[in-house]
């Protein structure tokens, strides 16, 4: 238990040393002008006739700036992951039309999707531009104005004065809306009913004092309603921050932990059984090393850091970093396939308990063979390594973007909060593994490891379709479910597809052949 505890923390703590990269220095408002005005070049150049000079200034803006600028990664964790896959489905789109020669109406009408999107988002992540504070001192100097303009008698001056230092400051401001949503409608109902009333004060020339009052009134409530908001706010956004921070290291540990945690408790169910075999035949137990799969997880833990600060690094000096790390996740995705495949099939070749015990004799009481032994370990290594390198980069660009320290507070609460969360994944994982007999356990991390299968089939085609290697035909109306590794593509579906009917063949056939062997033995 303790090692796994190290395993976590080492994998999320891995994160901060990289933040150091420096914090943006600019807006992402100004990222997405660039990426704008790249896009226009993009369409600019094809409506000329030359398509290739169109596909790599769209090729600039993804690798170049949202990949690299981080605009990518705070999507992901700000917004969502579906958002930000929803808008690389986009970047696509525009590159899919420029490669199937449409007409130029439509390239730019793809191009015109995408920069709103980018503007969207953007516009969630920058924070305000003027806080509620700023805003309501900006109306109380307007407010000041009108009353003294009322107080020397210049009516008709004084109430357009306050009637548009309201409307600007309060009701376009949207300060009035966030006052409805963030403290309650009877807050904003005192505001509105005190406008009216020092309005028409105005407008039926009421006491000089009394009128001036008033208008002074209105803007010390409004002042304190946007303090009271300002807190409000401020509280939700941190917690906001923590929540993202949170789901970053949730998300892409999960999977980690489950692959992980798995093997671990399967490890653990063999030397239960081997322990049972040895005892019912009288001979020492031999027990299976945990030390491999450990070793490989902490291995993938070191490549990720490794390979984090490469790929930071080489940000530094150009954007085709962005692409291979395309290419590498692919390809990890792609390998990592092919161990879980094997893993899962050895997994369910030895799932009934006569074929685990011929096994176990025909080994002469060895549990796992070297070759099993390094298959899961590898497996333990790319499970790691696939999510260790991402989750660094995420962390990375919340740092990097972060302009206090409320913000790493809060970065680093969600980190130790999702650590806790996945240390109780683990235990109920191997909890699970020591309650649950051993076929059913057995064939229920099978299943685990084949849904990851086709899970990473999706995400491995969907890396190669970021990364320029396939075009995509994209499924209008088809969603996005990243986590799942589910793209509206043609290609990464039909891949998919592939995978499943693969596994669920692999898992039939391997279940049938268990059951003979185990009909066999008896």
């Amino acid at each position: 238990m303790n090692k796994i505890k190290k395993y976590i923390a080492a994998l999320a703590f891995a994160a901060i040393f990289v933040f150091s990269a420096g914090a943006a220095s600019k807006s992402w408002k100004a990222v997405a002008t660039e990426m704008k005005g790249i896009l226009d070049d993009a369409c600019a150049a094809y409506e000329s006739g030359n398509a290739d000079a169109a596909y790599e200034r769209v090729n600039d803006a993804y690798f170049g700036h949202y990949e690299v600028d981080g605009f990518e990664r705070n999507t992901q964790s700000r917004i969502g992951g579906s958002r930000a896959g929803n808008v690389e489905v986009q970047f696509s789109r525009v590159k899919g039309a420029i490669r199937n020669g449409n007409d130029k109406s439509e390239v730019r009408a793809e191009a015109d999707t995408l920069i709103a999107m980018l503007f969207e988002d953007a516009e969630k992540l920058d924070p305000p531009q003027m806080s509620w504070n700023e805003l309501s001192k900006f109306l109380n100097a307007e407010f000041e104005e009108a009353a003294a303009m009322y107080e020397e008698g210049k009516v008709v001056t004084a109430e357009p004065k306050f009637r548009k230092a309201y409307a600007r400051y309060y009701g376009k401001s949207r300060l009035q809306e966030n006052v409805v949503k963030s403290l309650s409608a009877k807050k904003d109902q005192e505001i509105v009913d005190l406008y009216t009333k020092t309005k028409k004060m105005i407008l039926s020339r009421a006491d000089k004092a009394q009128t001036s009052q008033s208008i002074k009134n209105l803007g010390l409530l409004i002042e304190e309603n946007a303090l009271s908001l300002t807190k409000a706010q401020g509280r939700l956004q941190w917690w906001g921050t923590v929540f993202a921070s949170l789901m970053i290291l949730l998300r892409e540990g999960f999977e980690a932990i489950l692959i992980v945690g798995a093997i671990i408790a399967y490890l653990r169910k063999i030397n239960q059984n081997n322990q049972r075999e040895a005892k019912e035949n009288g001979v020492p137990a031999q027990e299976v090393s945990l030390k491999p799969v450990f070793n490989g997880s902490m291995f993938g833990i070191l490549a990720s850091i490794v390979m984090a600060i490469i790929l930071i690094t080489i940000t530094r000096f150009g954007f085709a970093s962005g692409q291979g790390q395309e290419v590498v996740e692919g390809v990890t995705m792609f390998i990592a396939v092919v161990v879980l495949f094997y893993t899962s099939n050895w997994m369910i070749s030895k799932s009934s308990e006569a074929s685990w015990s011929t096994f176990i004799k025909g080994k002469v009481q060895t549990s796992v063979d070297k070759s099993s032994m390094f298959g899961l370990a590898f497996t333990c290594f790319l499970a790691v390594f696939r999510e260790g390198a991402e989750v660094i980069l995420f962390y990375q660009a919340m740092f990097a973007s972060s302009d206090g320290s409320g913000v790493v507070g809060a970065v680093l609460l969600g980190i130790a909060i999702s650590v806790v969360l996945l240390i109780f994944v683990y235990k109920a994982i191997i909890v699970a593994g020591k309650r649950l007999p051993l076929k059913p356990f057995f064939l229920a991390t099978s299943i685990l490891m084949f849904i990851m299968v086709v899970s990473f089939v999706g995400g491995g085609i969907s890396e190669f379709v970021d990364a320029g290697w396939i075009i995509p035909h994209v499924i209008e109306g088809f969603p996005t479910i990243s986590i799942l590794g589910i793209f509206p593509y043609k290609e990464s579906l039909g891949a998919q597809a592939i995978a499943l009917v693969v596994v669920v063949a692999s898992l039939t056939i391997g279940l049938a052949i268990s059951k003979n062997k185990a009909k066999k033995a008896a």
